[in-house]
C-alpha cells in the first residue's frame, strides 16, 4: 500500500464514518459532539495506519509518516471547513464567521494533535504484536 492509498482510505473512511454516525446520531435525537468527531478520527487514522503496516510488513518511514500526518491533517481540516461552511450558510444560525474561524483553527490543533498521537500509536501497537519492526 502506498501513502496515496492510505490518505484515500482514510478520506473515504473518514467521511462515511461522519455521515453514518450523524445520521444514526440524528436518528436517535442525540447531539453528536466532539468525543463522537474524536473517536471517529481516532478509529480512522488507525485503521488505515494498520492497515499499511500489514499490508506492506512495515510501518512508515520517518518521511512516510510526515507526509501521512500531513495528508490526514489536511483532509481532517477540509472536512471540517466544509461543515463549518454548511453551517455559515443557515442564515438563521445567527454564528459569526470569525468565531467560526477560531473554531475551525481551534479544532484544526486539537485534531493534528489527536491524528499525530494515533498514527505513532499504531506503529507501537504492529510493533507490540510483532507485525513490523519500529
Amino acid at each position: 500500500m502506498t501513502i496515496k492509498g492510505v490518505l484515500w482510505r482514510f478520506a473515504l473512511a473518514y467521511v462515511v464514518a461522519a455521515i453514518a454516525a450523524g445520521t444514526v446520531l440524528n436518528m436517535l435525537g442525540i447531539k453528536g459532539g466532539t468525543g463522537v468527531n474524536v473517536g471517529l478520527l481516532a478509529g480512522c487514522t488507525l485503521w488505515v495506519c494498520i492497515a499499511f503496516g500489514k499490508a506492506n510488513g512495515r510501518y512508515f518511514t520517518s518521511s512516510e509518516k510526515t507526509l501521512a500526518v500531513t495528508g490526514m491533517i489536511v483532509i481532517d481540516l477540509a472536512l471540517q471547513l466544509v461543515v463549518m461552511l454548511a453551517t455559515l450558510s443557515q442564515r438563521t444560525a445567527g454564528l459569526h464567521a470569525g468565531a467560526m474561524l477560531f473554531a475551525l483553527a481551534f479544532v484544526g490543533l486539537l485534531h493534528a494533535v489527536a491524528i499525530y498521537f494515533f498514527v505513532g500509536m499504531a506503529g507501537k501497537q504492529l510493533a507490540k504484536q510483532g507485525l513490523v519492526e519500529q
